[in-house]
């Protein structure tokens, strides 16, 4: 490394609150403290970074907890290890503490899974060490594993590999690092699902998802997260897309990204006239809604007599799929429920494109998506710049009418269209049409509610006289 970069490295700890407290507690008890890991390897290639590693000669425990406590940040044990290591979250922060072994510091950073994080700095000799090779490495934008044991030790590191390499913008995988991955993906699941899920909302969050998905097929890491994507390479789609369903998918991805970019770019180069307000969590469930889009495909094939592909249901078939796959990675129900609601309806636009946008339509396309309307219509511009096969030019201009449509309707309609007033209760259902309570109350009420949607009932009145309306109907 320069001095250049050194010194600067050294001026960006002298400022950092959370490490001034730390090495100032660890000399209170006389403990060698040691920074390394990825908040050095952050700073050094100019990105900031909440996530701290610290490597201590001391009690480990003690010290963590006395930290936690300072700053009211949650303390919590991690492993199984005696000593153990430790883990400090606080409101925008990560701090991880681990035990030096015996065998000094050198050996400690050899257990560390890739060479870039293996740098130090030393608050008792106040030195920046580079003990293997990672500030090399670092510069030359290459993600190195410090030895193939350390995927045997912890599996869930190559999907780590992958993850870095996408997120650290302009690095590659060194060859060898990608060999040795390529020996075992199918180990990954020995890591807990809920850590392969996080290094996949990583990837996903990165702005380079469709580069990550890329290279874990590349290693063989997505069949094995994703074996649900087996049976769609190769998959012809018909005249309408130019990709099978794999590479279709891949492109949706990255469509996505693009797509992100220009909303974010303000109205000139929006293909909508809409302000996107997307926070994190909207943009990963739309980035996994992309992902998992088709993967109902393979399981709703059907060949017409030309032996031209159809798909039909295969959105409905999906967001089945789609649900299993993320109860499998251990997804948060709401998160679930939005991207399986997403694939569910991705559909819908297209049916517009053939029937006629009209105001109806519109209005029960909103009903069914609610909040997510906004996200439906990126996918769907997505899932169709993605398909560049008959008449695609045609097709893309259509789908950002429909979308202006869907998005013009919705600013307009607010929560009348979302949660329309509820002018009857069940109670009165009841009453009026001598029902018992049960399913058919609920009926009633859904009927109610579209009819509201369809601007055909806009009144407590008008409700109320078409249950009369039902009641002669017999119903």
């Amino acid at each position: 490394m320069r001095e250049q970069e050194i010194s600067d490295l050294v001026g960006f700890i002298d400022e950092d609150p959370i490490i001034r407290d730390a090495v100032r507690a660890a000399e209170a008890f006389a403990f060698p403290i040691f920074l390394v890991g990825g908040w050095i390897r952050d700073r050094l290639i100019g990105t900031a970074s909440r996530d701290y590693d610290f490597v201590l000669q001391g009690d480990v425990r003690m010290f963590a907890e006395r930290l936690s406590g300072k700053w009211g940040a949650s303390f919590f044990v991690m492993g199984h290890g005696d000593p153990p290591n430790c883990r400090i979250v606080g409101r925008d922060y990560t701090v991880d503490m681990a035990p030096q072994v015996p065998e000094g510091l050198e050996q400690e950073l050899s257990r560390r899974d890739f060479t870039i994080n293996t740098m130090a700095f030393s608050f008792r000799d106040l030195k920046f060490l580079d003990l293997l090779g990672g500030g090399r490495d670092l510069s030359n934008r290459i993600v190195r594993m410090v030895s193939p044991s350390v995927f045997n030790a912890d599996p869930i590191r190559m999907l780590r590999a992958a993850r870095l390499t996408t997120v650290l913008k302009g690095f590659r995988l060194s060859l060898s690092t990608a060999s040795e991955i390529r020996m075992r993906p199918e180990r990954i699941f020995e890591s807990a699902h809920e850590r392969v899920r996080e290094e996949m909302d990583r990837i996903m969050a990165s702005g380079r998802a469709s580069k990550g998905l890329r290279l874990m097929q590349d290693l063989g890491l997505l069949r094995v997260v994703l074996p649900e994507f087996l049976p769609l390479f190769g998959l012809d789609q018909g005249p309408y897309h130019h990709l099978d369903a794999f590479e279709h998918t891949l492109n949706t991805v990255r469509e996505t990204e693009s797509l992100l970019d220009l909303t974010a770019g303000g109205p000139k180069d929006n293909p909508f006239q809409f302000c996107f307000k997307l926070n994190p969590e909207d943009r990963m469930v739309l980035f996994y809604a992309a992902l998992l889009h088709d993967i109902g495909k393979a399981q709703s094939l059907t060949l017409n007599s030309q032996g031209v592909p159809h798909f039909y249901g295969h959105e409905k078939i999906g967001a089945g799929m789609a649900m299993e796959v993320m109860k499998r990675l251990c997804f948060s129900g709401g998160r679930a429920d939005r991207v399986s609601r997403l694939i569910r309806f991705h559909v819908l636009g297209l049916g517009l494109i053939h029937s006629g946008a009209t105001d109806k339509a519109l209005r029960r396309i909103i009903h069914k998506l609610g909040s997510d309307l906004p996200l439906h219509v990126l996918l769907s511009l997505s899932d169709r710049r993605a398909a560049r096969g008959k008449g695609f030019r045609e097709m893309e201009q259509k789908t950002i009418s429909i979308g202006e449509a869907l998005l013009n309707t919705y600013t307009e309609g607010g929560e009348r269209l979302l949660r329309p007033e509820k002018l009857v209760s069940g109670r009165e259902i009841m009453e009026i049409l001598s029902l018992p309570p049960g399913p058919a109350v609920g009926k009633v009420i859904d009927q109610v509610r579209m009819l509201q949607i369809d601007r055909v009932i806009r009144s407590r009145e008008e409700a109320l006289s078409f249950l009369q309306s039902l009641r002669k109907d017999g119903y």
